[in-house]
């Protein structure tokens, strides 16, 4: 994607935009021409481009002033507020006795829910509890167990990667502690690790409901607010990690993001899969988007939690220069475009312009003749 387009596209776009008030105007003062052009039918102005003052009667209805400011064209994508990816927490068999409420806050010794009254347990760590784990176990998952007892605040055992009599005896207090029987062993379903803590997303289960093996029973999600979108791949560059963003929350408020995942992945098919043909083609290209996720620098209202956003960027800017709005730009019959600038004592010449970054409605201009503070004529609304 280029961030400037040719010219003529760029006055085609925003001339497509409504503005029949202007198409009027233009009609009974200067007259105009259909012309057909990409994307469909626009009006072409034509005004004696002479550059001779015109009598002040025939001046325009509405003026602007020349502007000496900074304009930037942006890129906007459309994305959902959340959290972020969720990751669902299974269970296993039994009868949900309790569950933690949506929006609780998860770090280590959080319980999660019960089934037949057994506390399921959130601890920290990377490790996947993959095994029951007891006296005479060895390995890096024993080391991260201890390590969040040794966290808890229990002792009188060395935070290593051998689950001693004394590792066993440490496990007894911690499961009295949180009301679960004491064995002084952890069963695989008894604890759920995770890398950081987070918050309960969505909970499935309800508190009486029979659970089968590894039906999730709710969602742990990151405390951050994020922004999720998908974008072509040729926008990846775009939203690299890191990029400052805006976002624009519904209602029109905006709020700083940052990018903070971008992650190609295959898109998938828009009739939901399984061709007609019944044959598997590799992916291509073509088949894959991007998906991003924007952490928002401050919290927003959390009742906006699954909202729509818009998600913003500057993708071109330019400093220091001169700014018209676009209605003020006339097509000359010889070619080019024009300003009808307005003298002092009411009367206008039609000044030739060259025409640069076009952003909501304004465009650069430079040109002999064109200076900050002039006044130019801009089609009446």
């Amino acid at each position: 994607m280029s961030a400037t387009l040719d010219h003529q596209d760029d006055l085609d776009a925003e001339l497509d935009r409504p503005r029949r008030s202007r198409t009027r105007l233009l009609w009974l003062t200067l007259g105009v021409m259909g012309v057909a052009g990409a994307g469909g039918a626009y009006w072409y102005v034509t005004q004696d481009d002479s550059g001779e003052p015109a009598d002040a009667a025939t001046g325009p209805a509405a003026t602007a002033e020349v502007v000496r400011d900074a304009i930037a064209a942006t890129e906007t994508w459309s994305g959902t507020l959340g959290h972020g990816d969720a990751l669902g927490i299974p269970a296993a068999q039994g009868t949900l006795t309790r569950v933690a409420a949506a929006d609780t806050e998860v770090t280590r010794g959080t319980e999660l829910f019960r089934l037949d009254e057994r506390p399921v347990t959130v601890l920290l760590g990377v490790i996947p509890m993959y095994r029951d784990l007891g006296p005479g176990d060895e390995g890096i998952d024993v080391e991260q167990l201890e390590a969040n007892l040794a966290a808890l605040g229990y002792t009188g055992f060395t935070a290593d990667d051998e689950y001693t009599d004394n590792t066993a005896e440490a496990v007894e207090e911690w499961q009295e502690d949180i009301g679960a029987g004491e064995t002084g062993t952890v069963a695989r379903s008894d604890v759920v690790f995770l890398p950081e803590g987070g918050r309960v997303g969505t909970v499935y289960g309800d508190v009486g409901s029979p659970v089968t093996p590894g039906s999730p029973v709710l969602d742990i999600t990151g405390t951050d607010q994020v922004a999720t979108l998908e974008v072509d791949v040729a926008d990846r560059d775009l939203l690299a990690v890191g990029t400052a963003v805006t976002v624009v929350l519904p209602g029109g408020a905006e709020t700083a993001g940052t990018v903070t995942a971008a992650t190609v992945v295959e898109s998938p098919p828009a009739d939901g899969g399984g061709g007609a043909s019944g044959e598997d083609e590799a992916p291509s290209a073509e088949d894959a988007v991007v998906e991003v996720e924007v952490t928002l620098a401050e919290p927003v209202d959390p009742a906006l939690v699954g909202s729509p956003v818009d998600v913003v960027r500057p993708v071109d800017e330019r400093a220091d220069v001169l700014v018209v709005p676009v209605t003020a730009l006339l097509a000359m019959s010889g070619g080019g475009y024009g300003l009808e600038v307005v003298a002092a004592d009411g009367t206008t010449s039609v000044v030739p312009v060259e025409l640069g970054l076009f952003a909501d409605g304004r465009v650069e201009v430079t040109g002999d003749g064109i200076a900050e503070g002039d006044v130019v004529g801009v089609a009446g609304r």
